[in-house]
């Protein structure tokens, strides 16, 4: 049986370790598990399309206030 591995350098402590070909991985087991603890991008990412500001709004402001109409 052969197992086709790649010698790779961790893309976070640049330690040396073995991969398994097929794997995508670019963390050692050790930096993979310290990063599971940080929240995912998609997570933090507001859902749906931004808020647009009111303009007709802020020119109401304005001209209450004295500015241009």
């Amino acid at each position: 049986m052969e197992v086709c591995v790649q010698l790779k350098v961790c893309e976070g402590c640049g330690s040396l370790w073995l991969r398994a070909q097929e794997l995508k991985t670019v963390y050692c087991k050790t930096c993979e598990h310290k990063l599971r603890e940080f929240p995912s991008p998609e997570s933090r990412k507001r859902r749906g399309r931004p808020c647009r500001k009111q303009i007709s709004r802020l020119y109401a402001v304005a001209a209450e206030y004295g500015g241009r109409r």
